[in-house]
């Protein structure tokens, strides 16, 4: 096996046209570098170098390795660069998965602004319900997921918290109880829900079971932009993300059904990653620009009612 060492050594020497000019180049002494120069000869067992009055040429067995060490340093030059890049931030891949809501409604917005700093980066992006985000993530086929809700798979991933988002009761404009109601009184009207394996599918069966309530869905769908549209239309009643809604109920095409019973409307919305998995330079640049501080939320909600 070569000596990466000597090779170095004897491109260097072949370049500088001289041992001596070759010594002064890696600031090493003429005769360390003739030395192992002579050691890279006895291993490959062929002179590599005609020695003259002035300086040296390479042999043709010495052009021929001489090729392949420029070849050989190149490459490793090549790969410090890139991987310099990838710390930079210059270069990179990050492969993200968002459950319904996030990937419709925050998403977008944060691609963009994370593209503007970190133009760079090539990103991918898959937007399916909770499970099937948290089943990627284990098969190692996502970097990071955007979960709404808790999944099947919480044990073997961990979370960070990155935004909040408020749960409520919708119906279509002028079809629904004026005033407040009860769950139970809503529970007699038809339901539209997410399907099973969703966050928000699994928060709003949590929702009903406190109540003591079993509702079957009348429709489901697997989108909550077609959630919306089906309340719209009169099919029933969904329990849904504000911010899926704000500009139909501001536009007074759906309503907000207030309701007597106190449950829990804020809920959690989550990066998840891996347990164990080491985080790119990519990653964590990913995860820092989503935390929203107070102000940047309220920002971004003022963005969604204007939308």
């Amino acid at each position: 096996m070569l000596n990466l060492n000597h090779l170095r050594l004897f491109a260097a020497t072949v370049d500088a046209g001289g041992v001596s000019a070759a010594a002064e180049r890696v600031r090493i002494s003429q005769p360390a570098v003739s030395k192992q120069i002579r050691e890279l000869e006895s291993a490959v067992g062929a002179e590599l170098l005609e020695r003259l009055p002035r300086g040296v040429r390479p042999t043709a067995a010495g052009e021929l390795l001489a090729g392949y060490a420029r070849r050989l340093f190149a490459l490793a030059d090549e790969a410090e660069s890139a991987l310099a890049e990838l710390r930079d931030l210059r270069r990179g891949r990050l492969r993200l998965g968002a459950s319904m809501t996030i990937g419709v409604y925050l998403l977008p917005e944060m691609l963009a602004r994370f593209q503007s700093l970190y133009s760079g980066i090539t990103i991918s992006a898959v937007v399916e319900n909770t499970d099937t985000i948290q089943s990627a993530l284990i098969a190692h086929q996502l970097d990071l997921g955007l979960v709404e809700g808790p999944g099947q798979f919480e044990a073997e991933l961990d979370s960070r918290i990155f935004h909040w988002d408020e749960l409520i009761i919708v119906g279509a404009a002028g079809a629904t109880p004026r005033g407040k109601t009860t769950l139970r009184q809503l529970a007699r009207q038809p339901w539209i829900m997410r399907e099973s394996g969703s966050g928000t599918r699994a928060l709003v069966d949590q929702i009903l079971a406190r109540a003591r309530l079993q509702v079957t869905p009348a429709w489901t769908f697997n989108s909550p932009e077609a959630i919306k549209q089906a309340v719209i239309a009169g099919l029933g009643v969904a329990i849904v993300a504000r911010m899926a809604v704000e500009s139909e109920i501001a536009a007074g095409r759906l309503c907000e059904i207030k309701v007597t019973d106190k449950f829990t409307r804020r809920r959690p919305l989550r990066l998840q990653w891996l347990r164990a998995r080491p985080h790119s330079a990519a990653l964590h640049a990913f995860m820092a620009s989503s935390l929203y501080t107070p102000g940047e939320t309220q920002v971004f909600a003022h963005r969604a009612r204007a939308r």
